[in-house]
């Protein structure tokens, strides 16, 4: 499964990362990518964002208690002309028990 800037628009991202785990088979991945924490608060307004941003331990307070395991955070390097926050990808794994 991948969730590609989709976290920061919901209400309640734990609530989606369980659907995830829902539907994955045990040991099956996700990867999550979206943005490390900001301060463009004008992306509330302008874009609908919820979340301004996630630390590697929120995703981690949301996955455990969904099944999922985290396996890897990745900060992801910005492109030098990059007008965005600098995003992330997490990889989680489906727990088999």
């Amino acid at each position: 499964a991948l969730l590609f800037l989709v976290l920061h628009h919901l209400v309640d991202p734990g609530e989606a990362l369980a659907e995830v785990a829902r539907v994955l088979r045990p040991g099956g991945r996700a990867v999550v990518v979206d943005m490390l924490p900001h301060d463009r608060e004008e992306y509330r307004q302008e874009m609908g964002h919820v979340w301004l941003g996630f630390a590697e331990q929120e995703i981690g307070r949301w996955a455990e208690p969904a099944g999922l395991a985290a396996v890897r955070w990745t900060p992801l390097p910005a492109e030098p002309d990059a007008k965005g926050p600098t995003l992330f990808a997490a990889t989680l794994r489906r727990r088999t028990q």
